[in-house]
């Protein structure tokens, strides 16, 4: 496997000085001076990123991870070292950047197109796809200086996406906007993972770069202290930061204590914005995440709790149900709809339909409309999920009437219960102890 990016050597440092005057000083008297120290954000720092690979980014708060990425992105120049990069390179490091605030979004989208080498009528041609993934409506022809945070930060990440780059190098863009929002770029960025391009990303929500990430690196006080798969980075970070507490409380810490449910700064509590869109307008739905031959539409996809009143933050383990609302465009001799809920790593954690539930959606006429409630329990583990919604043909599962990717997103609190959930989902189990050649005593039997 060939490298996409090579990092070798890499160490950067910036002449610090204790105040204005004591730099001016320097500025004036070069040689005589001497006020100011260098203090390195990186120190020898060498990676080797292969094509394909999803590497996440670990340190805490002035590691140098943010230098790393805008070194790697030729932002910055390193005063020591190199960096090659093959192939379009397309970095989302900071909310706005590359964007003139005076401008327009639509402006801007033409704007950053031609600084990455692409030419005005191939822009032209995704500015329908782009502006369909940002989704925000008429602020698209407004100044970007009208924006908020999460309004820069999808417009910045659908031009990102749409010019097919073969390094995708992203930094906390996915801290802001709301829950489905993150969840489209996640799986727009697993699309082009799959597709071969190479993504370096920098989060920290460890069980974010858990999921999503294939290898990880840990940078500390501008050094790498380890490179390689994704668990093994995270459980040197978690001893990192547990020796580091240890330390502010005066105690000592065995070096090799794992501590694998030490939490940082997880941002599965931050989901819910004041941006989520209760309504998503699925007719204005990026390329990609909606599909279908169109004889029946999907209108809206509610999440309700146990009260049927709508909401995007569940009990673990409660009873929630996914109400879909429909509309047959066209006469239709039978369908079946269908869910499938989605974890942040990608996978379908649950899928059912209407088929699968005996309940029959029989002959519907032109024009109908009609609503469709699935209701169970969520024996999931807490965190982010995703809902999506089809409907099927009759006897074919692989043909859609209609269907729409993350058509809406819900988050499962976390719970500090004996109970909790540890694993993916909690499956229905029967305990049973006996000895060797006796009948079973069931656990509910037993002392």
């Amino acid at each position: 496997m060939s490298t996409a990016l090579s990092i070798r050597g890499v160490s950067k440092s910036y002449r610090i000085y204790p105040g204005k005057r004591d730099r001016i000083k320097d500025v004036f008297s070069p040689g005589k001076s001497k006020r100011g120290y260098d203090f390195w954000a990186l120190q020898d720092v060498s990676v080797d990123v292969e094509w394909g690979t999803t590497l996440g980014v670990l340190g805490r708060n002035g590691a140098g991870k943010s230098t790393l990425l805008q070194i790697a992105s030729g932002i910055l120049q390193p005063t020591r070292g190199s960096v090659e990069a093959r192939g379009r390179l397309v970095a989302l490091l900071q909310l706005g950047a590359g964007f003139n605030m005076e401008f327009s979004g639509r402006e801007n989208v033409i704007l950053n197109g031609l600084i990455l080498g692409i030419s005005r009528h191939d822009m032209m041609r995704k500015l329908d796809e782009i502006e369909a993934f940002a989704d925000i409506g008429e602020f698209m022809d407004q100044p970007v200086k009208t924006y908020s945070s999460g309004m820069r930060a999808r417009l910045g990440f659908a031009v990102a996406v749409s010019v097919d780059p073969d390094i995708l190098v992203v930094d906390e863009t996915l801290s802001v906007g709301d829950a489905i929002f993150k969840h489209m770029s996640l799986q727009k960025m697993r699309d082009l993972r799959d597709r071969g391009a190479t993504i370096l990303f920098v989060s920290h929500s460890t069980s974010m770069v858990r999921d999503f990430c294939t290898d990880a690196i840990l940078l500390h006080r501008g050094k790498l202290l380890a490179h390689g798969e994704t668990n093994e980075a995270i459980d040197r970070y978690h001893a990192l930061l547990a020796s580091i507490e240890a330390k502010r409380n005066g105690k000592t810490i065995d070096s090799s204590e794992k501590t694998p449910n030490y939490e940082i700064d997880d941002d599965e509590g931050r989901l819910m914005t004041p941006e989520f869109k209760e309504n998503p307008d699925f007719d204005r739905r990026a390329p990609g995440f909606r599909r279908g031959t169109g004889e029946a539409r999907i209108t809206s996809v509610e999440l309700l709790d146990e009260q049927r009143i709508s909401t995007y933050v569940v009990e673990p383990e409660s009873k929630i149900t996914i109400r879909v609302h429909l509309e047959y465009r066209e006469a239709v001799r039978g369908s079946s709809v269908v869910i499938t809920i989605r974890n942040k790593a990608g996978i379908d954690v649950f899928t059912t339909t209407t088929a699968l539930e005996k309940t029959p959606m029989g002959k519907r006429s032109e024009g109908e409309r009609t609503i469709v409630d699935f209701t169970f329990a969520v024996p999931l583990q807490p965190g982010g999920y995703s809902v999506s919604a089809g409907i099927n043909p009759p006897g074919n599962r692989k043909l859609y009437l209609d269907w729409v990717d993350v058509a809406t997103a819900f988050q499962i609190d976390r719970t500090q219960q004996p109970g909790a959930i540890m694993g993916v989902v909690r499956l229905p189990t029967q305990v049973e102890i006996h000895a060797p050649d006796r009948h079973p005593a069931r656990s509910d039997q037993s002392a």
